[in-house]
């Protein structure tokens, strides 16, 4: 079991800013301490960011230059994916964060059904992988 921050932040400190400002405000010293405590969630927005170069932390994430070096993001899948983080701005009380399938962040209606959800879980030091490349015949085995 993870305790997920969900508290969210404002569109300028998320789509508008850098990795590490996005961390800062999902789950660092700036973070809203309302959690969700599930085995299971969805990446932060700051996750996303972190998968890029290291060149990279300190780009808007909603930049489309961002997206200029997507082939560099471990975590990019050319896919349009939701975060688990959603704006705290007044106006966008139905939006959540999302990745573009272009690479860059920005904030969506919560409604959309067409946008992918991926599953992400904290894992202990001591998991190690067994076997599997993730497919549904072929799932991934850790050992603990």
């Amino acid at each position: 079991m993870h305790s997920y921050k969900v508290g969210g932040m404002s569109w300028v400190n998320g789509g508008l800013s850098s990795a590490q400002t996005a961390y800062n405000y999902e789950v660092g010293a700036n973070s809203i301490s309302t959690t969700y405590d599930a085995k299971i969630g969805l990446m932060y927005v700051s996750d996303y960011g972190f998968a890029a170069l290291a060149s990279d932390w300190t780009v808007r994430l909603f930049d489309y230059g961002y997206s200029t070096t997507v082939s560099d993001y471990w975590m990019y899948t050319g896919n349009w994916e939701w975060t688990i983080s959603h704006p705290t701005d007044q106006d966008e009380s139905d939006f959540g964060f999302i990745v573009r399938s272009s690479g860059e962040i920005m904030t969506s209606y919560v409604h959309r059904n067409f946008i992918a959800v991926r599953p992400c879980f904290y894992l202990n030091y001591d998991v190690q992988y067994s076997s599997g490349i993730g497919t549904i015949s072929d799932p991934i085995r850790l050992v603990v």
